[in-house]
């Protein structure tokens, strides 16, 4: 049995929100660009202490001394201004995402009405026969589950024994259409579609990650390095819009900027259409817009100023 106080000594104490402050002060942190007044309002009453202190990772800690430990140059109107910032990147990239498993399901779709041998119900049996006993029964049962729900319910209960492509892909998760995406790709030899699977898988992470609110920007810091490769194509675009090959293996290094990037190729590659490419143009506009509002106050802390930029240079081209 586990020992009920084993981690009582990791456990920190609840603080008010002007001790939240005080902790703060004792770290380091300013409040020239945010009064405290102001600090108080916002850890009140539009975030809380946990979410907006999560971006000090982004900021240099002064090593011996008297001030050991402490943040170097950060003020708490950083941190009000990199949750704003985040925010604003997280409603970019939803939308972006949801476009992006849109014109997958297009392509997969016209593929399958162009392919005479193809009716559109031996494919998923196949595909489901393809499964092991584990993926099947996890395949199966988002469209068992999906009987009860208020949107999809009757179609997944119409279609429950036997459902053909179209309907298949409206009952899966975006992980599960993922999956059926790869086995299409597999089926009728396409190479493009094999590495396109890889982007959604991308972007279904960042999907969840938006969808959530998971503070996204807090983790553009060197870190440990991005346990995925970074396709050929990706990197090769990235050369063709001016970002040099040590700016790509630095950037891409980081698992966050790597995957909002592959969203981004995703969308450059996939989403055709003109009305959801320009309500994605406006989001990009003005998240770049808010970017740049205070961008003088990162001059010095690099994994904020280059970070944004790469992205920046990115979105622009892509987008």
């Amino acid at each position: 049995m586990t020992d009920g106080n084993a981690n009582m000594g990791t456990r920190k104490p609840k603080l008010t929100v002007e001790e939240q402050i005080e902790h703060l002060k004792s770290k380091g942190v300013t409040f020239e660009l945010c009064s405290e007044k102001e600090a108080a309002e916002c850890l009140s009453e539009k975030t809380y202490y946990f979410k907006l202190a999560a971006y000090r990772t982004l900021f240099d800690k002064r090593v011996g001394g008297e001030h050991d430990g402490e943040y170097v140059g950060l003020d708490f109107g950083h941190l009000r201004d990199l949750a704003a910032i985040d925010h604003m990147l997280r409603y970019t990239l939803l939308p972006m995402t949801l476009d992006v498993e849109h014109f997958a399901k297009v392509k997969l779709m016209r593929g399958l009405t162009e392919r005479s041998d193809e009716d559109g119900y031996s494919i998923v049996e196949d595909y489901l026969s393809n499964l092991d006993k584990r993926d099947r029964n996890l395949r199966l049962g988002e469209v068992s589950r999906l009987q009860r729900d208020r949107y999809g319910g009757s179609m997944a209960s119409k279609y429950a024994e036997d459902p053909p492509a179209w309907v298949l892909i409206e009952l899966l998760s975006f992980g599960g259409f993922a999956s059926f995406y790869l086995y299409c790709a597999k089926r009728w030899g396409e190479r493009g579609m094999k590495s396109e699977h890889y982007l959604l898988r991308q972007a279904q992470a960042v999907r969840n990650a938006c969808a959530h609110s998971t503070d996204i920007v807090n983790g553009f810091t060197s870190g440990e390095p991005s346990a995925i490769r970074t396709p050929k194509e990706v990197a090769v675009a990235l050369g063709e819009i001016g970002v040099n090959k040590r700016a790509r293996r630095s950037k891409m290094a980081n698992p966050r900027i790597q995957q909002i990037t592959m969203v981004a190729y995703a969308y450059r590659e996939l989403v055709t259409g003109a009305h959801s490419r320009e309500m994605c143009r406006e989001l990009v506009g003005s998240l770049i817009s808010r970017i740049h509002q205070h961008a003088d106050w990162y001059e010095d802390v690099d994994s904020v100023r280059s970070s944004f930029d790469f992205l920046t240079t990115v979105f622009d081209n892509w987008i």
